[in-house]
């Protein structure tokens, strides 16, 4: 892959239908193939905002990936909690990690989740960490929050997608934002649409896996507080 010959579309948080179809990269190939495997190192916080400096990540952007990382770590553990067999550590990595090739292809162009999880394969060795990094701006096929490997993915996609900057919002305010912001055409506006009714698919399912209203959530406590 060149990434000189790519454009960044911050319109809808992925690139547009024209230069990458919304088919998977693989098609026919099922997604996340990898379970989590301890022989796989998994960087420290400290050892991702390492990896932050070398790759010249913009400060709010170095913000805004910290307060991800919370947000996907505190529903990373609580769907541990329920007995799920995710691993927390590989999480908070990956939503550190999430946004490591955005600085790059702001100037650069090209599409940050490819550039990032490539770097993210080649500095740690760890598939599925660069899978988090991948996906974590569209999901490309159903949601399904009772399959485990799902999981990592949908912790960074959903923190990504109630972290405005560097502070926690509903889904809704997310949306309005980014609708204001990049929503200068009719195209954009669709794909900003559609990522946001995914927001809201992914929402329900991990609110029915982790017996949360996930909706009425702040994140401001540390943890996840069951349903009545």
């Amino acid at each position: 892959m060149n990434v000189n010959t790519l454009r960044e579309d911050h319109s809808c948080e992925h690139s547009s239908s024209e230069r990458h179809p919304a088919a998977p990269p693989f098609p026919g190939i099922p997604p996340l193939l990898f379970d989590p495997d301890p022989s796989c190192p998994v960087p420290s916080a400290e050892e991702c905002a390492a990896l932050w400096q070398r790759y010249a990540m913009l400060e709010h952007i170095k913000d805004h990936s910290r307060m991800v990382a919370e947000v996907a770590t505190i529903l990373a553990a609580r769907a541990a909690e329920q007995g799920a067999a995710v691993d927390v550590p590989s999480v908070r990595a990956a939503a550190l990690l999430h946004d490591l090739g955005k600085s790059y292809t702001i100037e650069h162009g090209g599409n940050h989740g490819q550039v990032g999880a490539s770097w993210v394969v080649r500095e740690t060795k760890n598939p599925l960490l660069a899978q988090g990094v991948l996906h974590h701006m569209r999901w490309q096929w159903d949601v399904n929050a009772d399959e485990d490997r799902h999981l990592l993915c949908y912790c960074i996609i959903y923190a990504d997608k109630r972290v405005m900057h560097d502070r926690v919002v509903s889904t809704s305010e997310r949306f309005a934002d980014l609708l204001d912001r990049y929503g200068q055409t009719e195209s954009a506006r669709q794909r900003i649409e559609s990522s946001h009714r995914q927001g809201l698919e992914i929402e329900a399912a991990l609110s029915r896996r982790l017996k949360v209203a996930l909706n009425e959530h702040t994140f401001d406590c540390g943890r996840l507080v069951q349903r009545a």
